[in-house]
């Protein structure tokens, strides 16, 4: 199961990154989905949604779901595919001056043979633009 890690300052109020993370369309951003859907918000906590993604000229579908949520403090998504799931924890940490550390660790495994035989591609990939996503990320949380 291969595990990656990367983590960035954002400009921003743990309060504001925290309310960042709470928008699904974020998420959907930072996998590369095409489309998000039927999500989920209780008391403006994001709980679930679905999603697409066009990856090497497939098209994937699948779910993420909020399996743990320490608000302003840590998130853990579960994401699932049809040959594919893998676990996002987010942590946030405050800095002096308004900054916050956002940490994302990663966990993915393949269901299957056919994804187990693409595990390595995908695995390259993901290592390779983890931190591009990160930079989004802190994007995003700058400019909400």
């Amino acid at each position: 199961m291969p595990r990656f890690s990367d983590t960035v300052t954002a400009k921003a109020s743990v309060k504001k990154s925290w309310e960042t993370l709470q928008d699904a369309g974020v998420w959907g951003a930072l996998l590369g989905a095409a489309e998000i859907s039927d999500i989920k918000v209780e008391d403006g906590l994001l709980k679930s949604c679905g999603w697409k993604a066009k990856i090497g000229g497939s098209e994937l579908t699948g779910t993420m779901k909020v399996a743990e949520s320490e608000p302003r403090e840590r998130m853990l998504m579960k994401i699932r595919a049809a040959e594919w799931r893998g676990k996002i924890e987010m942590t946030l940490e405050p800095e002096h001056q308004r900054k916050t550390r956002l940490h994302a660790r990663l966990e993915l495994t393949a269901d299957g043979f056919t994804a187990l035989l693409a595990l390595p591609i995908v695995s390259s990939v993901i290592g390779r633009h983890l931190p591009d996503r990160m930079a989004e990320l802190v994007e995003f949380v700058e400019s909400a």
